[in-house]
């Protein structure tokens, strides 16, 4: 990922309707192109109008970054609301499974509003009883800096600096330990033993 594939997903992605076909490591492509640019700070001593040309351009790459993750979110939730089908091939791995809890949902909000329309005389408590699933989670450590993400929840998760410990989906750990960013805690490490 460069900044400008980075540039070209995000016009086309604004300019069409239908979500486009981005590789399942887009996510992590494009954290990792953010902080190569971090990394590639200029140094304290030179040139301001260097340093500012810099942020400026970091600073759209965030955004054009923020406004894809936006919009293809909008597009997985309009296909749900419409029940059309959403395509995995051409989604994140992070897509893909947001669009299955969205799907997920969606279908249990309508049987919920089928429920409640078609017989009055059942209590209503029982339709409510649909409730969705809390994605798993996973313990890890980051063995370096990482910039925040948006995990399969929608929640932001981090920044995060070498040694913190977080509990994350475990789509996202799972993703982020093959990458070898982050290894996984497991219940018994660091306990001594009676």
């Amino acid at each position: 990922m460069n900044r400008d594939e980075l540039h070209r997903i995000w016009k086309a992605e604004k300019s069409e309707k239908n979500l486009q076909t981005i590789p399942s490591s887009f996510y992590n492509d494009v954290a990792r192109l953010l902080n190569e640019c971090e990394a590639s700070a200029p140094a304290a001593g030179q040139d301001l109008t260097q340093k500012a040309l810099f942020q400026r351009e970091l600073k759209i790459l965030r955004r054009l970054s923020m406004e894809i993750a936006e919009t293809r979110m909008k597009k997985i939730l309009n296909a749900s609301l419409c029940h059309q089908e959403i395509p995995a091939e051409g989604l994140s791995s992070e897509e893909e499974e947001f669009a299955k809890q969205v799907m997920l949902h969606v279908g249990g909000y309508c049987r919920f509003i089928e429920e409640l329309t078609k017989d009055r005389d059942s209590s209503i408590e029982a339709a409510v009883a649909v409730k969705p699933a809390e994605p798993r989670r996973e313990i890890v450590r980051f063995v370096s800096d990482f910039p925040a993400i948006i995990g399969v929840d929608l929640k932001t998760y981090g920044p995060f600096k070498a040694e913190d410990i977080a509990t994350l989906p475990t789509e996202n750990a799972s993703a982020l330990i093959s990458q070898g960013v982050v290894r996984q805690i497991h219940f018994s490490e660091g306990m001594t033993p009676k």
